[in-house]
């Protein structure tokens, strides 16, 4: 069984050299032990060593890495992932913004610039429905409060000036999630304006929010993410023109990627963004899979891409734009 203890840098180089890892000499250990210092034994070592390992610990037995494989491979899918992170972020702000954006003047043009939080403005179809929706205005009420009690200035200034705060001012104070949850809680015929803004139907856009808040959290907090799995999938007959990406179907006609996946936060971005932001987006991803490119050859940049659910066609994505 592994020994827990605390390991210096150089015993930990030394376990990995013994589990079948090359480290190098010189420069190439010296490097080794200033990365450990910096980023972490456990998030680099421990996050991205799964892919190449030739077997895993088993009982007593130590795990053993593929012939060949090297610190600054490992340490090179590490860094390309929060290059992803910081590339996909990027664009996540900008449709989570657009979200805020659109939601707040619609439901602005229905219900007013003041004195819109009230109940009977959102869906009330049902008990579960109303006690949502109670819930809802009762978080925006405190989240209002919580910004005032940090003098967040726009906040305070509406408050102490006017007594309330237009929605399309507040929504910039609000998490993606909260927005999420505010569209949920809209009234169908609401929901559906909205909706058609972005050419998806209502439960659609809930979707793709309720994804992109998740992919939100993961970039924020520096998690893992090029394998990135959703439980929810993308309804492709919804989309105009998805077959046009070229992603391979399984027997049973469903696409094997795209749907659930890295790249199916792409798709959205297709739908969402700009055409000049996704060229951007799509340019940005060709230069940091060609960057893991060269830093590869235990495994491929390929074997990553397709975790990602990117195949040879992912540039297809320009395709989508309506």
């Amino acid at each position: 069984m592994a020994d827990k203890s605390y390991k210096s840098y150089q015993e930990q180089l030394n376990i990995l050299q013994s589990r079948g890892m090359v480290i190098g000499e010189g420069k190439q250990t010296s490097r080794a032990m200033n990365i450990l210092e910096r980023e972490n034994y456990y998030n680099v070592i421990n996050g991205y060593k799964e892919l190449f390992l030739a077997t895993k610990a088993v009982d007593s037995t130590d795990e053993v890495y593929k012939t060949g494989t090297t610190f600054d491979e490992i340490y090179a899918l590490y860094d390309f992932d929060r290059e992803l992170r910081n590339i996909y972020i990027k664009y996540l702000f900008k449709v989570e913004n657009t979200f805020k954006t659109i939601i707040s003047h619609e439901f602005s043009v229905q219900y007013g610039h003041d004195n819109y939080l009230k109940i009977q403005n959102f869906d009330n179809s049902s008990e579960q429905k109303i006690s949502s929706s109670i819930k809802l205005i009762g978080d925006i009420h405190q989240e209002i409060a919580r910004q005032m009690s940090k003098h967040h200035q726009v906040v305070t200034h509406y408050m102490t000036e006017h007594g309330y705060i237009p929605l399309w001012v507040l929504v910039n104070v609000l998490t993606f999630g909260r927005i999420e949850n505010f569209y949920k809680n809209m009234k169908p015929a609401d929901k559906t304006v909205v909706a058609k803004q972005f050419n998806l139907q209502p439960d659609e856009l809930a979707k793709f929010m309720h994804m992109l808040a998740l992919a939100r959290n993961k970039c924020a907090h520096d998690e893992r993410f090029f394998d990135i799995k959703f439980k929810e999938r993308i309804h492709t007959k919804s989309i105009k023109n998805f077959s046009a990406l070229g992603i391979v179907r399984a027997k049973d006609g469903s696409y094997i990627h795209g749907t659930n996946d890295a790249y199916a936060i792409a798709v959205m971005f297709a739908l969402l963004l700009s055409k000049s932001d996704l060229d951007e987006f799509i340019s940005s991803m060709g230069a940091v899979f060609g960057k893991l490119q060269k830093q590869l050859h235990t495994i491929s940049v390929k074997d990553i891409m397709t975790i990602m659910g990117y195949d040879t066609n992912w540039t297809n994505l320009s395709n989508l734009v309506p």
